[in-house]
């Protein structure tokens, strides 16, 4: 199982919802490139960044991660990233290649059931305790017993047991199935962040906590930056770990601190006078302007993040012809074009298109209102029936607008029901009766891994529940059955056809979601920030230690 989080920080559509159903809104001036491609004039001066510190970047964001724990954050990994390490990252902007972090060698025995890593040596936590075996046993341990935790992503048990410490450096995970990429599995950014098993320990208010709130706002892991200041819907301020593992002898920045901007005109005029260094979320008009502007770099690059509508499955729309209809009202073309400006992707399914195993077929059901009208008939949805779909502020807002005005024409009265961040996640992920809960929900997702069953399970599968991700309690055995054939297994022709046939029955004949984008990891920044990489499983995280201010 995977738990992906939910994202505040991909494009915000707020484009006037009559500007595009009249037709008035122009097509944008550009094509967007294709995968990675980077927009930049390093001839051009940046902004004077005035009587700012050189050594401090200053980064931008519409949204401030108050959770800092790796057991129970289910908010976004950003600020997790310069303050914690896994015990293997992927290589580059390479999803199916790991290199070493704080395992430096590893290596799986005859059937990949049982993997042992070798530590690196003489590593730290922030708090002075030592990282060894003992501790990548206990904060594990922790992750998987937290009762708020992601004790799904190491699919463990009894990690008691299952996790053997041979000796100091050397720790042995005995998995009890095949895992043949297991080593891919632990570079993932949600659960698999090691923090010192003693701060936890220390601060613990009992086995409901297990040191989460201290966590929280007081971060310990290993990572070349330690929190220095969190100031919860304003700004957190990292600085340099004087005692990383990695040294600071490359260009680097010695502190980096985070603003909250909810605003994406604010977020580009703070880069255009130079008061910010970069921003991890624009507008779509806002993106096209700095494109055009040479001070600035734009890194424009698939993620593996789909931005989706799920069905309540348990409500009015049981029957999957309503679910069809509602697919068919809506019109990806236009929206891509005209009010996502190219600033994103068409999804082909529910699962990101580069996933490895998936075909290039375009699954999404046309829009076509006439058939959407008939299906609505088929399934007795009756002219006039009220559907309700809540999103949080500032997240679906455009798109909920647009699909409302869709729906009314074809006698569906849509109610929009915008909530607080926290609100939204406790409906999304809570428990309810059907009538009590929102018919549709505007969300996204992005697996841990590139594999399907990392996507699929906790929001497709009949046996995950809403705290899994399955928030329209979708069930469809045949469904069920092929993300459990596609449960760690290695991707060959064979196992690609039950994917294939696994996105068809998703998407088409009995959909669990109405997919509406695939986001690109649009960072913006002044041309002379240097060492910003991307891999599109690492959704809007910055690797800061490797950022730098050039000439």
């Amino acid at each position: 199982m995977t738990k992906p989080t939910p994202t505040r920080h991909s494009p915000q559509f707020r484009l006037p919802r009559r500007s595009f159903l009249a037709g008035t809104c122009s097509m944008a001036a550009m094509a967007f490139a294709p995968a990675g491609r980077v927009w930049a004039d390093t001839a051009a001066t940046a902004p004077d960044i005035g009587a700012r510190d050189p050594n401090t970047l200053v980064v931008l964001v519409d949204a401030t991660v108050e959770n800092l724990d790796p057991a129970t954050n289910i908010e976004w990994a950003y600020g997790l990233r310069p303050i914690y390490e896994t015990l293997t990252i992927l290589d580059g902007s390479d999803t199916l290649s790991v290199k070493p972090a704080l395992a430096e060698a590893w290596e799986a025995n005859e059937d990949n059931t049982s993997w042992t890593f070798t530590l690196v040596d003489g590593v730290t936590f922030h708090d002075g305790t030592p990282f060894n075996a003992e501790a990548v046993k206990k904060a594990v341990t922790r992750m998987v017993l937290h009762p708020a935790g992601l004790a799904g992503t190491w699919q463990l048990d009894d990690p008691e047991t299952q996790i053997v410490v041979v000796d100091d450096r050397t720790v042995r995970f005995d998995l009890g199935e095949p895992r043949p990429f297991f080593d891919r599995q632990v570079s993932s950014q949600y659960g698999f962040w090691m923090a010192s098993p003693t701060a936890a320990e220390a601060n613990s208010k009992g086995d409901d906590d297990m040191g989460s709130e201290f966590l929280q706002s007081n971060p310990v892991g290993t990572g070349p930056y330690k929190l220095e200041s969190l100031n919860p819907g304003q700004d957190a301020t990292f600085v340099a770990n004087p005692d990383y593992r990695g040294g600071w002898e490359h260009p680097h920045f010695n502190r980096v601190i985070t603003k909250t901007m909810p605003v994406s005109a604010t977020r580009r005029q703070l880069l255009e006078t130079g008061e910010a260094d970069m921003t991890l979320a624009m507008e779509p008009e806002d993106m096209v302007a700095l494109r055009d502007d040479p001070r600035f770099n734009m890194i424009d690059a698939p993620t593996f993040t789909v931005q989706y509508v799920a069905f309540a499955t348990d409500g009015k729309l049981a029957d999957p012809k309503a679910r069809q209809a509602i697919s068919h009202a809506f019109d990806h073309d236009a929206y891509i074009e005209q009010v996502a400006l190219g600033t994103a992707d068409k999804p082909t399914s529910v699962f990101p298109t580069q996933m490895q195993g998936l075909d290039g077929k375009d699954r999404l059901l046309p829009f076509d209102l006439d058939r959407a009208r008939a299906l609505l008939e088929e399934a007795g949805i009756a002219e006039g029936t009220e559907l309700t779909m809540a999103y949080y502020a500032g997240f679906g807002d455009i798109e909920g607008q647009l699909l409302q005005a869709w729906l009314s024409e074809i006698g569906i009265d849509l109610k929009l029901q915008e909530l607080s961040f926290s609100a939204y996640l406790d409906v999304f992920f809570g428990e309810g009766e059907a009538e009590e809960r929102p018919d549709l929900f505007y969300f996204s997702w992005w697996p841990n891994v590139d594999h399907p069953y990392s996507f699929a399970w906790g929001l497709f599968s009949g046996d995950a529940a809403t705290y899994d991700g399955n928030a329209g309690r979708y069930a469809n055995d045949e469904a069920t059955a092929l993300i459990d054939e596609l449960r760690n297994q290695v991707m060959t022709d064979d196992m690609a056809v039950k994917f294939q046939r696994l996105a068809d029955i998703l998407t088409t004949e009995d959909p669990a979601w109405l997919p509406i984008l695939q986001e690109r990891a649009q960072f913006v920044s002044r041309n002379d920030i240097k060492g910003i990489e991307n891999n599109p499983i690492y959704v809007s995280t910055l690797d800061m230690y490797n950022l730098s201010r050039g000439n």
